[in-house]
């Protein structure tokens, strides 16, 4: 699966969709969890008068702990199932990731590592993203939708999708291949508040001063499906 032709389009993009990394099972147990969790929210939201904001959280204090087949050790808030916990070090992605995050060519390790060490990496944090469909009347998204990111940072991300996302069903975006500092300079040189203003929406528009360059993708992906990115973009 991951060929050079992916490698190829992660090099140029920064970001690459790696197809099919959960089977039905697992995706039927990860939404089933998820949904029992986000009810859990709904009703907590209800009785705090919260249920009219337009985004939350749906963080939990309690911690949980889990051991990967390696023997690693990881903390997190959302390992709430052993589909979930299976996510670290799912049999796709980790062979992708060791290559990705050991080999110095990609940029997310020093050249000057030693070799023994270029096989491992950690777990920063987990997430699980929830935002309800956003209406007209609901003005200006203040929350974290602008553009971050930035060559320098050394992290990489694997978004698992539980749901297919299509055309006009939001998600993730990215500026492709500001992954690379000539491409960032770019982006940096656009005249205005580029980081809210970079798609046409029924609340921003983007910039008339755009470099196509350096253009705008909405990245569309099944249930099961994996989006690979550097936060370098």
């Amino acid at each position: 699966m991951w060929d050079d032709t992916m490698r190829d389009t992660f090099a140029r993009q920064g970001y690459v969709v790696v197809p099919d990394v959960l089977n039905q099972q697992q995706l039927d147990e990860l939404n089933q969890v998820y949904d029992e969790h986000i009810l859990e929210r709904e009703e907590m939201r209800t009785r705090r008068g919260m249920d009219k904001q337009n985004r939350f959280s749906i963080r939990k204090r309690d911690t949980f702990e889990t051991t990967d087949r390696h023997g690693n050790t990881y903390e997190g808030r959302r390992f709430w199932s052993k589909a979930y916990r299976d996510l670290i070090d799912n049999e796709t992605m980790l062979p992708i990731l060791e290559e990705v995050l050991g080999d110095s060519v990609w940029g997310h390790a020093p050249a000057h590592m030693p070799a023994e060490l270029r096989p491992l990496f950690r777990l920063d944090h987990d997430n699980v993203h929830f935002r309800p469909g956003r209406k007209p009347t609901d003005g200006p998204d203040t929350g974290r939708g602008g553009l971050h990111g930035s060559p320098e940072n050394w992290h990489v991300t694997c978004v698992y999708e539980l749901k297919t996302v299509g055309p006009s069903d939001g998600g993730f975006g990215c500026v492709v291949g500001t992954h690379k500092p000539a491409n960032e300079q770019k982006l940096l040189n656009i005249e205005g508040d580029w980081k809210w203003n970079f798609c046409n929406t029924q609340w921003t528009s983007q910039l008339p001063n755009w470099d196509q360059d350096v253009p705008v993708h909405h990245v569309e992906a099944k249930a099961g499906d994996c989006i690979l990115f550097t936060e370098k973009l």
